[in-house]
């Protein structure tokens, strides 16, 4: 009967959120009056001269497309940090790899000459890859045991060094201050169909890497031991995964900035709907990634309309309290 309920949530209520997400994002709080007649003529019937039509293909469109993605990205970039550290608390900005992202793409923001001329991408991934690196190595990641805390406990300490160092960069950035704050909460506001094809590519290798392990992330479940006796190569898997990872945070990062909580919020709410099995777990977690920032940038522009609240605020804002409900009813539980 559990099964059945969950099957049912899968297939009617998550799509339902997701589309209705899609539906408010497009149209609603905007300074033209959009309706789903508009919608419904941009997607089967689109007229050039229509003002509204062209609002949302050139500026609704891309945004919503994008932030769809990247509450993808962020959400399996969870999973998988998760999965292959075994840490309910890892998750991207826990572990260091936003907060190394953000803090190469804001010093290329301020005009840093050696970054000045790497893509955005490029930037992030560097950034993400040195500071998860280091944050690994600090907490023995690559020992045969690590320890979850220590893991944590790294995290934190590289989180507040960079953090410091971004800080920095933006009492520095003098003239360009504004835009890397506002970027540096995390925004969807300048997404263009030009980042958006810059994203899709390196998010779509990103999601394909990630099922790729997840049968091997089925089997480091049951303790390494076991699944090396299965034949899982337990290096290549973590090598993988972390690629996974990088790409998927890197682009969403180098598009919209550091968004937290949806790596470490929505793979525990995924796994109270359905099992572990990541072959599962993982599309699940994406369609709430993608459902979340979805509904974030709808109230991101609603709280404060005509001005917009960055995303990175509203998923904090919802991200919390959540949070906080799930550790007080896994503690009573």
């Amino acid at each position: 009967m559990h099964t059945r309920f969950n099957t049912r949530l899968i297939c009617f209520a998550l799509p339902l959120l997701l589309l209705t997400g899609y539906y408010y994002s497009m149209t609603a709080w905007s300074g033209f009056p959009l309706s789903a007649e508009h919608l419904s003529g941009y997607l089967f019937a689109f007229n050039e001269n229509s003002i509204e039509q062209q609002i949302l293909s050139t500026i609704r469109a891309p945004r919503v497309l994008a932030g769809m993605l990247i509450g993808a990205n962020i959400a399996v970039s969870g999973v998988l940090m998760q999965g292959i550290t075994r840490n309910a608390l890892a998750s991207p900005s826990v572990l260091g790899i936003n907060s190394g992202a953000a803090c190469l793409m804001a010093l290329s923001g301020i005009g840093v000459s050696v970054l000045d001329d790497l893509p955005g991408i490029v930037t992030a991934a560097a950034g993400g890859v040195l500071s998860g690196g280091i944050v690994m190595l600090l907490g023995g990641f690559f020992s045969p045991r690590p320890n979850p805390l220590k893991l944590v406990l790294a995290g934190i300490a590289v989180n507040a060094l960079l953090a410091g160092v971004t800080r920095a960069a933006v009492i520095l950035a003098d003239d360009k201050a504004y835009s890397v704050m506002n970027w540096l909460a995390g925004s969807l506001s300048s997404i263009d169909w030009q980042q958006w094809h810059h994203l899709w590519p390196t998010s779509l290798t990103g999601l394909l890497l990630a099922l790729y392990v997840a049968r091997n992330l089925n089997l480091l479940a049951l303790g390494n031991d076991v699944a090396v006796s299965l034949g899982v190569n337990i290096w290549q898997t973590r090598l993988v995964t972390c690629l996974a990872i990088v790409l998927l945070t890197a682009s969403s990062v180098a598009v919209a900035g550091p968004i937290g909580f949806v790596g470490l919020l929505v793979p525990h709410i995924a796994r109270r709907i359905v099992s572990s099995n990541y072959y599962i777990l993982l599309p699940v977690s994406a369609l709430l990634g993608a459902s979340l920032i979805c509904w974030a940038d709808a109230l991101s522009r609603a709280i404060a309309f005509p001005a917009e609240t960055p995303v990175g605020i509203i998923t904090a804002l919802i991200g919390t309290p959540c949070f906080i409900f799930l550790a007080i009813r896994s503690q009573s539980a």
